[in-house]
């Protein structure tokens, strides 16, 4: 991956993450490598769209959780650690 990719890439995981000290560094190195406003902006775009999905269906989700009461166990744990205090199987 060439480096204008890798930080259009930066830029659009750092909006989708929500991390404004990360989106300020990506956007400054993604222009000292010559991408353009109107890249930025498509990229910016795409992940707001991507960020607004997201949040959507978790929406959804935690709106069935409510209804279905509890929610079966799907995985193998929920990865927070092993102090964590939930209810995982291991």
């Amino acid at each position: 991956m060439d480096d204008r990719t890798r930080e259009l890439v930066s830029v659009a995981a750092s909006v989708a993450a929500g991390c404004q000290d990360c989106l300020r560094q990506h956007v400054a190195a993604a222009r000292r490598l010559g991408v353009t406003t109107d890249q930025l902006h498509a990229t910016i775009d795409i992940a707001r769209a991507v960020r607004l999905t997201v949040s959507l269906g978790m929406d959804a989700f935690s709106d069935a959780a409510l209804q279905d009461g509890e929610l079966a166990v799907v995985s193998a744990g929920c990865g927070c650690g092993p102090d964590c205090g939930c209810r995982k199987e291991a």
